[in-house]
């Protein structure tokens, strides 16, 4: 277990963690009681996006635009 130090509100990952998970990593935090969790998270895939749409109804344009800009700004964020 290594200590890690809140400065400044950022926590700063070591680097065995940062290389194991990834720089650009996205995480979820979880706190019960005094116990804080990070969570990683991985945004879905643009075929998974896809598999929610009704069968029966196929997506209006403004819809699939929507999504197709909700993936490309998780996409580029995760580059940052």
């Amino acid at each position: 277990m290594e200590l890690i130090r809140l400065n400044r509100g950022t926590l700063t990952l070591p680097p065995n963690i940062i290389q194991n998970v990834g720089a650009s990593a996205q995480f979820t935090v979880i706190m019960t009681g005094d116990t804080i969790i990070l969570k990683k998270i991985t945004p879905p895939r643009l075929s998974e996006i896809a598999e929610r749409a009704p069968n029966d109804q196929p997506m209006s344009l403004s819809e699939i635009a929507k999504q197709v800009h909700n993936y490309r700004r998780r996409r580029r964020a995760r580059r940052r």
